[in-house]
């Protein structure tokens, strides 16, 4: 709830928190879910390097759990992380597996969540088409759900169709 209300900090430290109440209780599950929060708080606070972190220790740990369908959480995340930092390379491939769970276990948000992610990743290699392809199936499903992610979608699908400004050429 924390995160959702824009309070990254303290968002932070109740996952700290629970990641140590489920460490003392032994409950693995619980712990890979606190880690996956806390990696979205992190994310929320531009900190993409803790956040490839937590979400690369959730995603063992679902792994090791055999919680193939919580695997697309995390893979998400690391997606997200790695876009920010940089490694377009492994972010598609995060998104590309975290989609391909999410297909087979109906986790739509989280389907919704690696398209917009493709289409981001995309946007960034300078490819319109293939953005503006992921973007819709994102919207798609934002839609179906009434997330109000629809609205961030509909606006980068403008802005990656803007056709380019006029080239003038001053002197």
């Amino acid at each position: 709830v924390e995160l959702l209300l824009g309070r990254y900090e303290l968002s932070a430290r109740h996952q700290e928190q629970a990641l140590a109440l489920f460490r003392q209780g032994g409950r693995r599950t619980g712990q890979a879910w606190a880690l996956v929060g806390l990696g979205d708080a992190h994310m929320a606070l531009g900190r993409p390097d803790l956040t490839r972190s937590h979400h690369q220790r959730a995603l063992e740990m679902f792994r090791d759990l055999g919680e193939v369908s919580f695997e697309a959480w995390a893979l998400n995340g690391l997606g997200e992380a790695d876009r920010v930092i940089g490694d377009l390379d492994e972010a598609h491939a995060h998104h590309s597996a975290a989609l391909a769970i999410a297909g087979s276990t109906a986790a739509r948000d989280q389907q919704a969540r690696a398209h917009r992610g493709l289409g981001q990743v995309h946007e960034a290699l300078g490819d319109p088409a293939g953005a503006t392809d992921h973007y819709r199936k994102a919207l798609a499903v934002y839609i179906d759900l009434g997330s109000p992610e629809a609205d961030e979608i509909r606006a980068r699908l403008a802005a990656v169709n803007q056709p380019p400004a006029p080239f003038h050429n001053v002197r």
